[in-house]
């Protein structure tokens, strides 16, 4: 539906975690930026960043079913977890800015009211360039 030709553009907001492949979702919101201001908020729970050290833990494959059995006390482990979470974040801010669209990270453990505004206020900031009215 946003695809039609819209009367006048507008603002398309897609509040996501954006966990799916790129591949999936970019080249959609990139026909959405041809005719509409495109503002992607993107979700973030803090606790999908890093393993915590629980000792072992049972993690079932989604695609096969399989249980598979983690130890999560060792670092070596916890540290590779955190470097795929912060490259795939990096990977998915990668995508909405080649996608042409705005992009606000809100975190689950913060205050995304006031996130939100903080954003506002640097697009409206940069948008006139810290002129004033």
């Amino acid at each position: 539906m946003l695809n039609r030709p819209p009367r006048r553009r507008g603002v398309v907001v897609v509040v996501s975690d954006f966990l799916a492949p790129p591949e999936q979702w970019a080249r959609s919101l990139r026909k959405l930026r041809v005719r509409h201001d495109v503002l992607a908020i993107e979700v973030v729970d803090p606790r999908e960043l890093e393993l915590p050290d629980v000792g072992v833990l049972p993690v079932v494959d989604p695609e096969s079913g399989e249980l598979h059995e983690v130890q999560t006390a060792d670092p070596r482990l916890r540290q590779r977890y955190a470097d795929a979470a912060a490259a795939q974040r990096a990977a998915i801010a990668a995508a909405l800015r080649g996608a042409g669209a705005a992009h606000l990270r809100l975190r689950t453990d913060r205050d995304w009211l006031l996130d939100m505004v903080r954003f506002v206020a640097a697009q409206r900031h940069a948008r006139t360039r810290g002129t004033t009215r």
